[in-house]
């Protein structure tokens, strides 16, 4: 036998022996923590204004006031008045876990709670009021500032580990593997906020655009701690998430500035009566980071020594949005509106690691553990929404003309979910359900120059309510 043979049959044994002994039980490294855990990335776009809630969102081709800068700034060009809106969020809003997570399913995480959220404030200027400048191209332009909260999400909640068998576990299953989910307590505060300047001016007597440009501000904290029992190897765990278990702990402390752009078009089909917009909303990308510390860990024989990682870059990009709306003045009376908008929920994922340790298998070769899966472990769908509203304009005695608005619009499941068809991992990263929001309005003149609107959406998830008041002064 010669010696390079001799020399193979020794690191055959000798991997073989590695393997027996890093099996099931022990392992020579702990397995990695993600970075960030993205099933947290869920964006609901607020509703800039009372009366766009009240009409099911549905507000691309009737952007024709207040809230036209953040919505379709093109609107800009059907105010003939100098003027000012707050629009406010008085709000509780509530989301359920789906069904077969590794959470108690009738459990609900609280998003947002009651308090009094500025959703945005706007101010807008037709140039026109400046004299020196009629029969001007500037006599065209209405600008407009204005500040709008995007998205806002904030939610505490806590999870017992979570076993699927009550078999004997092995080390990598109480060390988070599949079939052993662990305990979990996360505070989670998620919020941009918008700053943009509007422009606005028409192309012909029946079309106009309008261009924004944003500075977006993006606050992310977490703290987020998992418990693992060691003495969970018996298939049941102690009573409680106790210090002593305590496995890893993610922080992010995070405020970031980066531009955002929207673009926008209106159109009248039929002077005063049909009226098109479109608008796409260019969103950011947050280079964000996390820190992540790991306290010594010892299950059976293997003890974990203690360990920190900081400054771990993730991205977060906010989905673009695009849309298309139709609104119909059927009479002065009544008036329709209806929007199809797409979100690109893909962009999520851009620039992110799709590999979820959960189903990472120890490689006695690399000695570190390794993916498995040819594909990404996680995947999400772009989303098309559907939005519809009516408004009826109500004269009621001593009261005047009422707006009464109503209106639904189709929310698609937006969660990061697995495409790993194993139900372990389905049950960490499960699919969201697809939601109707169902809304209505009303709105109040209280005198030639001060408007009042009001809206309620409702959803599975729970209710917001959006409050508006408009100021103006005729030109």
């Amino acid at each position: 036998m010669g010696k390079g043979t001799s020399l193979f049959i020794l690191k055959v044994l000798f991997s073989g022996f590695c393997f027996f002994l890093l099996g099931d039980t022990v392992y020579a490294q702990r397995p990695p923590v993600p970075t960030i855990n993205m099933s947290y990335f869920r964006v609901d776009f607020l509703q800039p204004g009372a009366r766009p809630a009240g009409l099911g969102g549905a507000f691309i081709g009737a952007a024709q006031d207040e809230t036209a800068a953040p919505v379709n700034p093109a609107g800009l060009t059907y105010l003939n008045s100098v003027g000012a809106s707050l629009h406010q969020r008085p709000a509780r809003r509530e989301y359920k876990e789906p069904q077969g997570s590794p959470q108690n399913p009738n459990r609900r995480k609280k998003f947002h709670a009651n308090n009094f959220d500025q959703a945005a404030v706007s101010v807008f200027l037709p140039l026109e009021i400046f004299k020196p400048l009629q029969d001007s191209f500037l006599d065209n332009i209405t600008l407009a500032l204005f500040r709008q909260v995007v998205f806002d999400s904030r939610f505490t909640f806590e999870t017992q580990q979570f076993l699927t068998t009550t078999d004997p576990l092995s080390a990598r299953q109480v060390l988070g593997g599949l079939g052993n989910f662990p305990g979990r307590r996360v505070n989670l505060d998620l919020e941009m906020v918008s700053d943009g300047l509007s422009i606005a001016f028409p192309l012909t007597r029946r079309i106009s655009i309008g261009l924004t440009a944003k500075t977006s501000v993006l606050n992310f904290k977490l703290n987020e701690r998992t418990f693992l029992d060691p003495e969970a190897t018996e298939g049941s765990v102690q009573s409680g998430n106790i210090a002593e278990t305590t496995y890893s702990i993610t922080t992010v402390d995070e405020r970031n500035t980066e531009l955002a752009y929207s673009a926008g078009l209106m159109a009248q089909l039929i002077r005063d009566r049909l009226f098109v917009g479109a608008v796409y909303h260019f969103n950011p990308t947050f280079t964000l980071k996390s820190d992540i510390f790991l306290p010594e860990y010892t299950v059976g024989d293997q003890t974990f020594p203690a360990e920190s990682q900081s400054n771990i870059k993730f991205d977060l990009t906010v989905p673009d949005v695009y849309g298309f709306g139709i609104y119909y003045i059927a009479s002065p009376r009544i008036r329709f509106t209806a929007d199809v908008v797409r979100v690109e929920y893909t962009d999520f994922l851009s620039g992110n690691d799709l590999n979820w340790p959960a189903d990472d298998v120890f490689s006695s070769r690399t000695q570190s553990f390794q993916d498995t899966g040819a594909s990404p472990d996680l995947t999400i769908d772009d989303a098309t929404e559907l939005h519809f509203g009516v408004e009826i304009v109500s004269n009621v005695p001593k009261l005047g003309l009422i707006p009464l608005r109503f209106g639904l619009s189709t929310i698609p499941g937006h969660r990061i979910y697995s495409a790993d068809p194993n139900p372990d991992m389905r049950r960490l990263f499960p699919k969201s359900d697809d939601l109707v929001n169902f809304s209505f309005g009303l709105g109040f003149v209280l005198t030639r120059n001060i408007k009042f609107d009001g809206s309620i959406v409702l959803s599975d998830d729970g209710f917001e309510v959006f409050g508006s008041i408009l100021l103006t002064v005729p030109l």
